[in-house]
């Protein structure tokens, strides 16, 4: 785990005990500090033991921070209560990243590459965690994606941290500084959270706002709020982009990823043939930032190309499960927007669509143009009436209430050469724990089929 002598003898409070709270107790524990722990679930209590201690009832004061989980609210919709009270005592509100970048004086040298954005974080952040294992330098991936940072292990001399980030973390984080800060995108998302599109937009660019004048920031300009960071930070910015040539970036056209960072315009790799799990105009954005933060990490080229056709993808995210009968099935569950959707359907072609879960957005309208793409969709959940309004006439909708019935409608549809994708627009909460069990079940149902065929 990491440790920070920074700590010894401090008193902190944690408030929030999943699996990022649980890991900071065990550090802090282990860094000497008296630590008093609390969730507002029981169950949760008995995973810290003698450290469990109802921080409601504490002296604030008396603490020297509180350290906060990531769902913790500061501001809106209204401030948590512990946070009003530790703001009225004066008490410091930290989260584990701040930790983390306290116990880097003990750690042997090395960078950290983080990683935000609305959508394509988590394939960016495995993606980096893969190429810099590729090159033979050590490596540790966490954050929003796998382990809390605090339960990693600390790497030898050269290694490097690869962190997901999400605007929740960024929040709560105030003296962080990333080497290699990455910027993919920014579609409103969270927006009940952070109050509005300016509050999440501001969430992201704390990433940079931390940063040391020495550090790189990654920043795609496709979207304006990217774009407007980008000119902020022009001194120490690596535009990327799979619109647009960008001076001194990175840019992908047509599958072409080309390396301008030294102003040569170099075409480095055909994403097209040299990369199978990075299809898709948004992989190709995450592939451009995983290219330019290797650079920026001292990577050879070649180095980072071959990682790329080595790189094994992500669960839930545009994954492939099975080929049946000349029918590819995609799990893409990870897609709980409809940005995220909007990707996979540009990706394939020959679709046959299932969506649909509990709404993040007010409508889906945007998805409307890419039924081009769509032979017919298959609606679940409590979003199917919304979505079957705003896609218009052009595609045929089945309600099928639920996912078996959709896979099972899908399979009797589709025929050699078509795509069955799972890419709902929408969180699983209605029907299901999460997008992972969302995705677990659709897998399971494909493989039974294709046990069946068997």
């Amino acid at each position: 785990m990491i440790t920070a002598s920074a700590y010894k003898g401090k008193k902190v409070g944690v408030f929030g005990l999943a699996r990022t709270g649980v890991a900071a107790v065990r550090a802090l524990e282990a860094s000497g500090a008296e630590v008093l722990a609390w969730d507002d679930a029981p169950e949760r209590q008995a995973a810290v033991g003698p450290s469990a201690h109802n921080l409601y009832d504490a002296d604030m004061k008396t603490l020297d921070a509180v350290m906060l989980a990531p769902g913790v609210p500061l501001n809106f919709p209204t401030p948590h209560a512990l946070v009003v009270q530790c703001r009225e005592a004066g008490t410091a509100l930290i989260s584990d990243f701040d930790f983390f970048e306290a116990a880097r004086a003990d750690m042997a040298r090395h960078k950290i590459v983080a990683i935000t954005g609305t959508n394509g974080k988590s394939t960016t952040t495995a993606l980096i965690g893969h190429v810099v294992s590729e090159s033979g330098k050590p490596a540790a991936v966490g954050g929003n994606i796998g382990r809390g940072i605090l339960s990693l292990d600390p790497l030898p001399e050269g290694g490097v941290y690869v962190f997901e980030m999400s605007s929740f973390q960024l929040d709560l984080t105030t003296g962080f500084k990333a080497d290699v800060g990455i910027l993919l995108n920014i579609t409103p998302d969270h927006l009940d959270r952070h109050g509005s599109l300016e509050g999440y937009v501001a969430a992201k660019q704390r990433l940079f706002e931390q940063q040391d004048a020495s550090g790189v920031a990654v920043i795609s300009v496709d979207d304006a709020h990217g774009a407007s960071m980008a000119a902020t930070y022009a001194g120490r910015v690596v535009p990327i982009s799979v619109e647009k040539p960008v001076a001194g970036g990175v840019y992908v056209l047509d599958g072409l990823l080309t390396d301008d960072m030294r102003g040569d315009a170099l075409v480095v790799a055909d994403l097209r043939k040299c990369a199978p799990m990075l299809l898709g105009s948004h992989n190709w954005q995450n592939a451009a930032a995983a290219y330019a933060a290797g650079r920026s990490l001292g990577l050879e080229t070649e180095t980072i190309i071959s990682a790329f056709t080595s790189f094994p993808g992500l669960a839930h995210r545009q994954e492939t499960i099975a080929t049946i009968e000349g029918v590819r099935y995609i799990n893409d569950s990870k897609a709980t927007n409809v940005d995220a959707a909007s990707r996979a359907l540009k990706a394939f072609e020959n679709i046959h669509w299932i969506a649909g879960g509990r709404p993040k957005e007010k409508n889906f309208t945007l998805l409307a143009p890419l039924m081009t793409n769509v032979k017919q969709a298959y609606l679940i959940g409590e979003a199917a009436d919304a979505i079957a309004h705003d896609v218009g006439t052009d595609v045929t909708v089945i309600d099928c209430r639920d996912m078996e019935h959709a896979l099972e409608c899908a399979r009797a549809n589709a025929s050699a050469g078509d795509v069955i994708l799972l890419s709902p627009a929408c969180t699983a909460f209605d029907q299901f724990r999460d997008f992972e069990n969302r995705g677990d079940v659709f897998r399971a149902l494909v493989l039974a089929l294709e046990g069946e065929r068997s």
